[in-house]
């Protein structure tokens, strides 16, 4: 299968978009290149369609177009990148979305304040959002219990943090803080996070457990200085 007969198969009902089609055709490269393809860069993507939110289009061909695509941190570009896996094609998730009432009632119900960090902000693109608490990628519904209300920063957060995540949805606080604690949105460098990943992995416990235990000993030695 080639680049052209590969845009064809996918089961879309209207002309794809020029960005769409931006990023399948670099994330399939060169047709000498064997699958998996190589590793795309998000700041070469970002370049590419010089749209901010490029990752969401790039979802919207795995979620509803079925494109094996994936996501995860690669060392060499000191961020994360995206590849094409194979040619297969996944069924469609069917991803509808809430109604504007629906919406209404959701940050109504929560006074228009995030689940996750608490801030409370009017709704919009980058304020106040409807989030699946379970991904439709992971097994999620769209029933209204699924859905919680997430300002812009976090739900990137979460988008992030499931990327390559094999942990039960039902346990992660990411989707369910109420159960199993509130998470803080702190700015950390690539760098210093994947070494708090190392570290948690050599001493087997987790990546929180880590920055809990590092914000204690710091503010210990401050206090007691």
């Amino acid at each position: 299968m080639n680049l052209n007969s590969y845009i064809k198969s996918l089961p879309t009902k209207r002309k794809l978009s020029e960005v769409k089609i931006k990023i399948i055709t670099r994330l399939w490269g060169s047709e000498s290149d064997t699958f998996p393809k190589p590793w795309v860069s998000s700041e070469e993507l970002l370049k590419l369609t010089d749209q901010k939110y490029f990752d969401r289009r790039t979802r919207e061909l795995r979620d509803q177009l079925g494109c094996d695509v994936e996501s995860s941190y690669i060392e060499k570009f000191n961020g994360h990148a995206w590849r094409l896996k194979s040619s297969k094609l996944a069924p469609p998730q069917d991803r509808d979305y809430l109604t504007q009432s629906q919406k209404d009632k959701l940050f109504n119900d929560n006074d228009f304040t995030c689940v996750t960090c608490g801030l409370k902000i009017s709704a919009g693109i980058r304020g106040l959002q409807a989030d699946h608490k379970v991904p439709l990628s992971r097994g999620g519904s769209n029933d209204l219990i699924n859905w919680q209300p997430m300002c812009n920063n976090c739900n990137v957060g979460k988008r992030r943090a499931c990327e390559g995540c094999s942990l039960e949805c039902k346990t992660c606080s990411w989707a369910f803080p109420e159960k199993f604690g509130v998470k803080t949105m702190v700015s950390i460098s690539e760098k210093t996070l994947r070494r708090v990943d190392a570290y948690s992995d050599k001493v087997g416990t987790t990546r929180d457990k880590v920055m809990e235990d590092a914000s204690e000993y710091y503010l210990d030695e401050k206090e007691n200085n």
